[in-house]
């Protein structure tokens, strides 16, 4: 099933909504990469997610091809979850205790974990799914930029 690829597309949007909630919150730095992928999917505009990734950044997901590389990563990836929530008729997406477990800082890399349940209706059908979304970022020439995602269910 699609939901974890819309998940974590939930998962992107909702970050900053409650970055607050961590005990070391995250930098406003690595916030505004958030908020940049907010814009980009309350606007449906991929082209808000170029230029917020690195270089070699890796996004996974359980949808073909799976992985995608690169500084186009975002937006690439961002087609695919589009077209699942299509084809899946996902529809009333919500995600629900959201909160950052973890947050870590070196001078040039970042490590965010967040936890939630995404609801929604599946084709009219009611589900939930709980997991957490990774990511992590790296700081070059003084700029963060976020170098992976990955969202897991939990078991």
């Amino acid at each position: 099933m699609h939901l974890r690829s819309i998940a974590a597309f939930f998962v992107i949007t909702l970050a900053p909504a409650f970055a607050s909630a961590a005990q070391t919150p995250p930098p406003a730095a690595i916030l505004k990469l958030a908020n940049a992928v907010v814009h980009a999917a309350k606007t449906n505009d991929a082209s808000g997610l170029r230029g917020i990734l690195t270089g070699d950044a890796v996004v996974v997901d359980e949808n073909a091809p799976f992985v995608w590389r690169g500084s186009g990563a975002g937006a690439a990836w961002w087609s695919v979850v589009t077209a699942a929530a299509k084809k899946d008729r996902l529809t009333n997406m919500k995600a629900a205790g959201v909160r950052i477990g973890e947050y870590r800082e070196s001078p040039t890399d970042a490590y965010l974990v967040q936890s939630m349940t995404i609801t929604g209706l599946a084709g009219g059908n009611p589900f939930a799914e709980s997991g957490t979304m990774t990511y992590t970022f790296h700081k070059s020439a003084g700029t963060w930029l976020i170098s992976t995602m990955v969202w897991s269910t939990k078991s």
